[in-house]
């Protein structure tokens, strides 16, 4: 100190501002890393924001599929009330028959009411008699099944249906569905279990998206929970704090909004961000994502080290030069880590299955993962940066109605036309990011390519109509057979012993007419009946490129003389087992079909391929093609536009077609013709039907 003060003025004044340009230069840096922290911790909890949003929304379009599956379901249990009430046609149903066609359609109780509203049978057998501790028999079980086949017995509806219906007989809870009775008064009772169809709605699909994202780098949890405890979580989470515990989750629980906060997790600090997601019938679950911040800690303690090295170093070197150097280096190192954790997070969505395509508030697209390239055909380098209009046709993915509503699109289904000319199903949800002052900053949209789950939903409800619709069509063609065999006998009679002395010739013409249309009629019949129960296929292995070609020269005669010209392209040899005899039934139908729509002059094209590992066949005309609103109907039993068809063909096509494990489309548009698509699968895996 004594030093110090005999020092000149000059050097004192130069220390001095040495010392405060030190100082000033070291609470410089240290706002700046600081600032800098607080930017990361800002950018890590917007990336959090729209990584839970995506959780949620992928969860929520799981969901969402899972309840089209009980849509479906229920269908089912409508066919299954109608194959009940057709069976009771042909003979009486007791709790024994009953109980065995429960098991055998997969049911958990079918029960028949009278018109009393009285068991006239039931798959549980006798309903037993109640008793103390029993609750089962409680006779508020039974209230509300008969609330649920009132309205069926007094005839309001046809059907009806309710979830969480104890059963009287063994006390499970059901999803039941009551239909009237056709064969005599009364309902037809059908009941699921209900806590299956709940438990693969909270955990088909959820649970394997908290599985892969808990296993990305930095993600130390995914957890779904509600008020009773976890639902789903990543691997290594064994307990969390419960919600009614903590009050964060329970303001988490009330609120639309994500939630952010710091937290002790496993002896160590982490980020949390938590959002509501809603689960219908399953109240509100909360969505819990905890990131590591010991990225965030590394980038601190690297900060304040370079600050102490850049105090002490002032002395040593040119402080300003230093200064300007490892500030340099330290916004590098910041950039880099900001660059790693775009780069986490753009690992997360591309492994989500879902296109996720996000917008600032000007419509320009910033996120843009792999699942959308694939949805869209399009790079994301080409579509990043572009407004969404010139990348996205038609809005299809409902991006430019959330700008202009200002409001998010739960779900919605859309189509997306593609470079080939097709259109694509897609099931669409968006969510909106605000900013502090409520404004929109960014637009999520999550998209998922849902067209071959509608298309096999369509196959799997086209099948059970033609199912029932067969066996109805069999029945009555059993009975018509008959009388018109007795018909024919008296016609025969007729001809041969009654012969009237006056206009004799008159007479055999009509009676020789009767036993014609008889015989054309006993024709029609054997078809319903062959539809309805077709004969087992004789399968073996079988040519399809050779039996392409050879019903195509079947029909080549027809087509020389309308002047239509036939080309055929197909390889050299597809093996396939098939019973040879329907499928070239199959393509004759569908080549007569071709040649009746077909003007003279006209063009049919046939191209039988191998199409990854499976068979294709298809047969496409230039004809005038197939109205829109009738593209659904043409498989239906009965449906034809002939004059003098008796709505079977195609029918059968589609029957024999599904025999042999394939799906049959149809693609047409008025004035560009019509083209027929089968594929079948590998000859290994249609071995089975041998």
């Amino acid at each position: 100190m004594k030093r110090l003060t005999q020092l000149p003025a000059r050097s004192k004044l130069l220390l001095a501002g040495l010392l405060v340009l030190a100082l000033v230069l070291t609470v410089f840096v240290y706002i700046e890393v600081t600032q800098s922290r607080k930017e990361l911790l800002g950018n890590v909890r917007a990336e959090a924001s729209i990584l839970i949003e995506t959780l949620n929304r992928g969860s929520e379009t799981i969901i969402n599929a899972n309840e089209e599956l009980e849509n479906a379901l229920i269908d089912r249990l409508i066919v299954t009330a109608q194959l009940i009430d057709h069976m009771e046609q042909h003979g009486s149903l007791n709790s024994e028959r009953l109980r065995h066609e429960a098991h055998e359609l997969g049911v958990a109780l079918v029960v028949l009411f009278d018109g009393a509203g009285d068991v006239a049978a039931a798959s549980a057998g006798e309903l037993p008699t109640a008793h103390a501790g029993n609750v089962a028999a409680a006779p508020e079980h039974a209230t509300a099944i008969e609330r649920v086949i009132a309205p069926v017995l007094n005839g309001t509806y046809i059907w009806t249906s309710d979830a969480r219906i104890i059963s009287p007989w063994s006390g499970d809870t059901l999803f039941v569905l009551a239909h009237e009775r056709r064969t005599a008064d009364g309902a037809v009772l059908i009941g699921y279990s209900s806590a299956q169809l709940l438990e693969v709605r909270k955990r088909l699909g959820i649970g394997q998206i908290a599985q892969q994202i808990g296993r990305l780098e930095d993600i130390v949890y995914v957890v779904l929970q509600d008020e009773d405890g976890i639902i789903t979580a990543s691997r290594d989470v064994e307990e969390m704090s419960a919600v009614r515990d903590d009050a964060f989750l329970r303001e988490a629980l009330v609120k639309d909004s994500t939630q952010t906060r710091f937290r002790e997790y496993a002896g160590r600090r982490i980020f949390e961000v938590v959002k509501r997601l809603e689960i219908d019938g399953a109240g509100p679950v909360l969505s819990r994502i905890g990131l590591s911040l010991e990225r965030v800690r590394n980038i601190q303690q690297r900060s304040m080290r370079r600050v102490i090295f850049i105090a002490a170093g002032f002395f040593v070197t040119a402080l300003i030069l230093i200064v300007l150097l490892l500030t340099r280096q330290r916004y590098g190192v910041l950039a880099e880590e900001h660059r790693k954790i775009r780069t986490y997070t753009g690992l997360v969505l591309d492994n989500i299955a879902d296109a996720v395509v996000a917008t600032d508030s000007q419509g320009v697209i910033t996120v843009f993962n792999k699942a959308a390239e694939r949805l869209l055909e399009l790079d994301a380098d080409t579509a990043i940066g572009t407004q969404h209009a010139g990348v996205i046709p038609s809005d299809s993915l409902l991006i430019e109605r959330t700008h202009t509503d200002r409001a998010t699109i739960d779900y919605a289904e859309t189509t997306l036309p593609t470079a080939q000319g097709e259109r694509r199903t897609v099931a669409v949800s968006t969510s909106i990011i605000r900013t502090n002052d409520g404004s929109l900053d960014t637009v999520v949209c999550i998209a998922r390519d849902i067209t071959e789950q509608r298309r096999a939903q369509e196959q799997l409800q086209r099948r059970d109509r033609l199912t029932a619709m067969g066996e109805l069509a069999g029945g009555i063609a059993h009975e018509i057979r008959n009388p018109l065999n007795a018909i024919n006998i008296i016609a025969q009679r007729f001809n041969a012993e009654f012969e009237p002395k006056a206009d004799a010739e008159e007479f055999h013409r009509l009676s020789s007419t009767i036993r014609s249309e008889v015989k054309r009629v006993n024709n029609i019949i054997t078809q319903f009946l062959e539809f309805a129960r077709p004969p087992r296929l004789a399968l073996a292995e079988t040519d399809m490129s050779r039996l392409l070609r050879d019903s195509v020269d079947v029909i080549r005669s027809q087509a020389m003389m309308k002047q239509v010209r036939i080309q055929l392209f197909t390889d050299s040899h597809l093996p396939m087992l098939a019973d040879a005899e329907k499928m070239q039934q199959v393509f004759l139908n569908l080549l007569q079909n071709a040649l009746d729509a077909v003007q003279d002059g006209g063009e049919i094209k046939c191209i039988a391929c191998r199409k990854n590992d499976r068979v294709m066949v298809s047969i496409a005309d230039n004809g005038p093609g197939i109205p829109e609103a009738l593209q659904s109907k043409i498989f239906n039993l009965y449906f034809t536009t002939k004059s003098s068809g008796t709505g079977l063909g195609l029918s059968i096509v589609h029957q024999i077609v599904g025999e042999h494990g394939g799906d049959i489309a149809v693609t047409s548009s008025e004035g560009h013709g019509t083209t027929f698509r089968m594929v079948f699968p590998p000859m290994q895996e249609n071995r089975h039907d041998d």
